[in-house]
C-alpha cells in the first residue's frame, strides 16, 4: 500500500513539473493537457487519472509555492534573536522579493490563479490569511517585549496587509523595476514600525 501511494504521489509530482515548464514557456492559456501529458510520456487518458483538469493541475503548482513561500516566513519568525521590528521587516521584504520573482517565473501566474472553467479555492485569499496569522505571531511578540504599542495584533497584522498590498505581485500593480520596489517598501515598512512604537 505505501509503495503504491508513493509511485502515485511521484506520478503526480512528474505532472506537476512538466506543467510548471509549461506554464513558464508558453503560458498556461496555451498549454493544454495533451502537451503535458505527451511530456510526461502518458497518453491524456492516463493524465485525467491524476487530476481533473488543467485548472487542478494550476492550482497544485501554486499550492507547492505557497507552502513553500510560507515556510520561509515561518523561518523569519524563528530568528528568535532579532528584534520584532527586524523579524517584520525580514517577513515584508522576504514577501515582497518572493512573489515578484514568482511573475518573473511565471509571467502567466495570475491566469493559474483562477481558470475561467474552473471552481477551485482562490489561493491567494488563502495565502493572505495564513501570511497573517504569522505576522501576527510577530506583532505580538512585540507587543509582549513592549517594543510594539498595540492591543490587537491580528487586526494590526490585517492593517499592514492593507498597507503594503503593493508590494505582493507588484508587476500586477506597476511596472516598476525590482530595486526601486525595495526602497519603496523600505519607506513604507519604517513609517509602519514608527507607528507600531508611538504610544
Amino acid at each position: 500500500m505505501a509503495t503504491a501511494l508513493k509511485s502515485l504521489e511521484e506520478t503526480k509530482q512528474r505532472i506537476i513539473d512538466a506543467a510548471a515548464q509549461r506554464f513558464s514557456r508558453f503560458g498556461y492559456g496555451k498549454t493544454n493537457v495533451a502537451e503535458i501529458a505527451r511530456d510526461c510520456r502518458m497518453s491524456p487518458g492516463n493524465l485525467y487519472r491524476y487530476f481533473r483538469n488543467k485548472a487542478e493541475i494550476a492550482e497544485a503548482i501554486m499550492r507547492e509555492g505557497l507552502e513553500e513561500v510560507l515556510g520561509e516566513l515561518r523561518a523569519v519568525l524563528g530568528s528568535r534573536k532579532m528584534a520584532a521590528s527586524e523579524q517584520l521587516r525580514e517577513f515584508l521584504m522576504h514577501e515582497l522579493r518572493y512573489t515578484y520573482e514568482q511573475l518573473e517565473t511565471y509571467p502567466t501566474l495570475m491566469e493559474q490563479v483562477r481558470d475561467p472553467d474552473a471552481h477551485g479555492p482562490l489561493l491567494s485569499q488563502e495565502y493572505m490569511e495564513r501570511s497573517r496569522v504569522l505576522m501576527a505571531e510577530i506583532l505580538a511578540s512585540g507587543a509582549a517585549t513592549r517594543e510594539f504599542t498595540i492591543d490587537d495584533p491580528t487586526a494590526a497584522a490585517a492593517y499592514i496587509q492593507y498597507a503594503t498590498f503593493k508590494f505582493r505581485f507588484p508587476q500586477m500593480h506597476s511596472d516598476v523595476p525590482l530595486a526601486e520596489l525595495e526602497k519603496n517598501a523600505e519607506g513604507v515598512i519604517d513609517l509602519i514600525l514608527k507607528g507600531l512604537r508611538s504610544s
